[in-house]
């Protein structure tokens, strides 16, 4: 269960590294720096420092298993929609089987229930995993900076 709790934080790290970080930009530049490295460190599951896209496949495949609530292997706009409370379900699971603290790190549900029309490139109302990975590669090239294949906090400027 602690591995797939990793997997679930690095999936969501990638997102939160790879969509919300500028949207802190203005914010005091100390500030920034810590929240950048705490994001990286919550989804570098090997402890190296940065992320690769194997740690963010991994963690893309067990997050959309756990958000497929109905487990056809598509997301609805309802399962999307549910996520947080699925999040929310296994941390809660995860304390009670004494596996201590999940460091869950926000999945974008509001930023996908708002583009999932976008996402949903074949338009069929459902997000598949090539959907959403087909995202995920285009979010990890375009903060991947230094084109070294790794999303670091140097990637950030730091």
């Amino acid at each position: 269960m602690k591995l797939k709790t990793a997997f679930i934080a690095a999936l969501a790290g990638v997102f939160t590294v790879t969509a919300a970080a500028p949207s802190f930009a203005a914010a005091d530049p100390a500030k920034k720096e810590k929240r950048i490295n705490r994001m990286v460190k919550r989804a570098d599951l090997n402890g190296d420092g940065k992320i690769s896209r194997s740690e963010m496949e991994r963690g893309l495949a067990v997050t959309f298993a756990m958000i497929d609530a109905n487990g056809d292997g598509v997301l609805s706009a309802t399962e999307v929609a549910n996520a947080k409370t699925r999040f929310k379900a296994e941390r809660k699971h995860a304390r009670a089987a004494n596996e201590g603290r999940v460091h869950f790190v926000k999945f974008p549900v509001k930023r996908v229930n708002k583009r999932f029309d976008r996402l949903d490139a074949n338009r069929d109302g459902q997000l598949s995993k090539a959907e959403l990975q087909n995202v995920a590669d285009r979010l990890f090239k375009k903060r991947d900076k230094n084109r070294d294949g790794f999303i670091s906090a140097s990637d950030y400027g730091y």
